[in-house]
């Protein structure tokens, strides 16, 4: 049955104008992309419930600006994108009923109490949520991210893109719309019609797919929770106060970490049901509290899905080699989760000269971690404390790097001459260093070009966030290799 995404025409223009929110008004940006009307330290530290906001520094990192030294220009566009907003999952819905209704028993045997407490609004409070399938909020994200990028590219866009995705419905509907605003199409529109991807790769571990890695047997076999998981650990830390904070609101409350945890993402599902305005449940935590949320989630998905894990490398170690073939224009090396049937046929991995200028790859944040992990950027010079108090300017941050439609855009540039640094950190050519044209790789995250601090990038790759591509590719080395994928996700 064609689903109409019509209540969301009011949201296009809010791309335009919006109004306050009841909260405190959030700075606004120049995002093209569409925000939670809410202030930004709530809107940033609800980590992978976020909705993508433009990154201009990646905290210990200085400011990279987005121009390009002079003499360059992009040749060529890959992207990594999650998925748009979605319902929660069903673990996670369970835990926020759960929660939700404590508070709701609690007030009807004391309703003067809830009455004159930040939780009054709780006893009409109704909500629908579904589970797992995309929002409205997100259809609008992943439209507005494919219309940016043809925009943005406009010299690159005429060429057409090639959009892969995994099976997963929320990931797939993401790439129809993302492939639907990059043609220019009308929003909204029924999502029966929306066109397919040009690859939508089955998940499960008897599929190989580097969009959704299933087959590293060790992940697999390893358990989902462990109680003494660094996340799980700061949870009862932080959350903990939080829970008896509002506990104390109604007499007979008794509300748990995760109770408080859960009512915490619970602000951002419920923002993006609602099409981005605010829901009452973020305005009942303090400040503080917000920013020891995110960094719940900066363990999460540090220790669960990138840098602290020890399978992460490994698993996203097959798309990077799939970033190198379509960056250098050579077969893929088939390694790890790389599904070799798709990727040695041009039809369904296609490389240049004769493909598309402009890739988008369709995934989830934990796999989205993973290839961060593998290609080794924004990682913490030492792991994240379990126990706090978190870094004063620690890099992984969740909400920056695996928002809700995060995006990646890895761009291959051609200069005329060699880009080295002059002062200030600028960039300027290199009129002697060589009389031919030079190729360059740059990363740019949710609009925020990303340092590259890779030991084979030299000054260039922090300062300016380039890297000579045959220096990149060095870089990668440990992918190339193939990942440890045989040591590390054998079960023997």
């Amino acid at each position: 049955m064609a689903i109409i995404a019509s209540a969301l025409l009011a949201r296009v223009l809010w791309l335009a104008s919006i109004s306050a929110s009841t909260l405190p008004q959030r700075e606004r940006s120049s995002s093209p992309m569409p925000q939670y009307d809410l202030p930004d330290y709530i809107s940033q530290s609800i980590g992978p419930y976020s909705a993508r906001y433009p990154v201009y520094s990646f905290r210990s990192y200085k400011h990279i600006p987005s121009d390009l030294p002079h003499g360059c220009h992009v040749v060529q566009v890959n992207i990594l994108q999650r998925h748009g907003a979605r319902y929660p999952t069903s673990g996670s819905w369970s835990s926020i009923t759960s929660a939700v209704s404590k508070i709701k028993a609690a007030a009807l045997l004391n309703p003067q109490a809830a009455a004159h407490s930040p939780l009054a609004f709780v006893s009409t409070y109704n909500f629908t949520l579904a589970t797992d399938s995309l929002v409205d909020f997100g259809r609008l994200q992943a439209y507005t991210s494919g219309k940016y990028i043809s925009d943005h590219y406009h010299h690159l866009s005429s060429s057409g893109t090639f959009i892969r995705s995994t099976s997963k419905d929320r990931v797939l509907e993401s790439a129809r719309w993302f492939k639907h605003g990059f043609e220019g199409k009308s929003f909204p529109f029924p999502i029966s019609d929306l066109e397919l991807p040009d690859v939508v790769i089955p998940t499960g571990s008897s599929n190989n797919s580097t969009l959704s890695v299933d087959n590293c047997a060790a992940a697999e076999a390893a358990p989902e929770d462990d109680p003494n998981a660094p996340n799980t650990q700061w949870l009862s830390i932080y959350a903990a106060p939080v829970a008896k904070r509002l506990g104390a609101f109604i007499p007979g409350l008794a509300l748990t970490a995760t109770d408080a945890n859960a009512l915490m993402s619970l602000c951002g599902f419920d923002t993006a049901f609602r099409n981005g305005k605010a829901s009452p449940w973020c305005g009942i935590f303090k400040k503080d509290e917000w920013a020891d949320n995110e960094y719940y989630w900066d363990l999460e998905k540090y220790y669960g899905s990138s840098y602290g894990l020890p399978y992460a490398k490994a698993q996203g170690s097959g798309w990077v080699n799939e970033l190198i073939a379509r960056l250098t224009g050579k077969p893929v090396l088939v390694t790890g989760a790389i599904n070799g049937t798709l990727d040695s046929d041009p039809k369904t991995f296609p490389l240049p000269p004769n493909s598309p200028s402009i890739f988008a790859d369709f995934s989830s944040d934990n796999n989205i971690a993973h290839m961060i992990a593998a290609l080794g950027i924004l990682n913490d010079a030492n792991p994240l404390p379990a126990q706090g108090p978190p870094p004063k300017n620690h890099v992984f941050v969740s909400s920056k790097l695996v928002p809700f439609s995060t995006s990646l855009v890895v761009e291959k540039l051609v200069c005329r001459r060699q880009v080295h640094l002059r002062g200030h950190d600028s960039a300027a050519e290199d009129v002697t260093a060589s009389k031919g044209t030079e190729e360059y790789v740059r990363m740019v995250l949710n609009e925020g070009v990303v340092p590259l601090d890779l030991q084979e990038c030299g000054k260039i790759g922090v300062k300016l966030g380039m890297c000579r591509l045959e220096d990149f590719v060095k870089s990668q080395s440990f992918s190339q290799r193939g990942g440890d994928w045989d040591k590390v996700c054998s079960l023997h």
